[in-house]
């Protein structure tokens, strides 16, 4: 059975929502408590209950003198939040979109949480047969080796050691490098092309290059996988085109670009 398009919504939402247009209806002038429960056929205690709702959260302001209320300047910052909110989420997935169609490997977008570890908040991925990805909101352990070495390069190196020395790193593969100090010189060298490099390291035969999006530390982690084999050779395009879209991302999130000493190729996203 198909839902009904007519059907009635929530009745409190709607309410509120009514009360939210007869307010912007009668602009500064304002409106009384009586003519809302006149206009609406609410009783005066259930329309004070959803005014006095909107002026704890800011969305309305009541004027004691006049008894009058009249829309406040929250209600439309917290629209203005929510709009950019969307877009920024839009041009994020068309930019991964991008990036994977380019490259013909799945690209993932992690955010970089208090405790360390990573969880997957964007994802794009090929028609390919064999790949390796991330569903949303999966969680790569804080020591996952080429996340790690992204966030620790958006640091300066005397705070990506201190951080480091924090992170207990366990060998996830045979080729896992947990050697600190070989950990620091990998994380200068990514520091220095722009991009981190995990060569099987997190799993066998796969390997993961990154870039991070930061603002002072790092906020997001920009990921493409593949086998190594694949991947290995072609180290020069991937990372240009990992930086290229990470210049995008950061544009929309309004975080500060990163400029490298040395950078990869820079290659534009069609």
């Amino acid at each position: 059975m198909h839902p009904n398009p007519a059907s009635p919504g929530v009745p409190a939402v709607e309410k509120c929502l009514a009360i939210i247009r007869l307010l912007d209806m009668a602009g500064d002038a304002g409106i009384s408590l009586a003519s809302v429960a006149a206009q609406l056929g609410l009783t005066k205690s259930h329309g004070l209950q959803i005014l006095r709702t909107l002026v704890a959260q800011g969305w309305a302001i009541h004027d004691p003198e006049r008894q009058r209320y009249a829309l406040a300047a929250g209600l439309m910052l917290d629209l203005a939040v929510t709009l950019r909110r969307s877009q920024r989420e839009t041009v994020v997935q068309a930019v991964l979109d991008r990036l994977t169609r380019a490259l013909g490997l799945p690209c993932i977008l992690t955010r970089a949480n208090r405790d360390g570890s990573f969880s997957c908040i964007g994802k794009a991925e090929p028609n390919a047969e064999l790949m390796v990805s991330a569903p949303i909101g999966h969680r790569f352990p804080a020591d996952a080796p080429a996340q790690l070495r992204a966030r620790l390069a958006a640091l300066p190196e005397a705070e990506a050691a201190r951080a480091l020395d924090d992170v207990r790193l366990q060998a996830h593969t045979a080729a896992t490098v947990t050697d600190k100090a070989r950990v620091l010189s990998l994380v200068a060298e990514a520091r220095a092309r722009g991009y981190a490099l995990g060569r099987g390291e997190y799993l066998d035969g796969i390997q993961s290059m990154t870039t991070a999006l930061h603002r002072g530390a790092a906020v997001m982690i920009l990921q493409c996988t593949g086998p190594v084999a694949i991947m290995q050779g072609r180290e020069a395009q991937i990372g240009g085109a990992l930086c290229e879209a990470a210049d995008k991302l950061r544009a929309a999130w309004d975080l500060p670009s990163r400029r490298p000493t040395l950078r990869a190729p820079r290659v534009e996203l069609t």
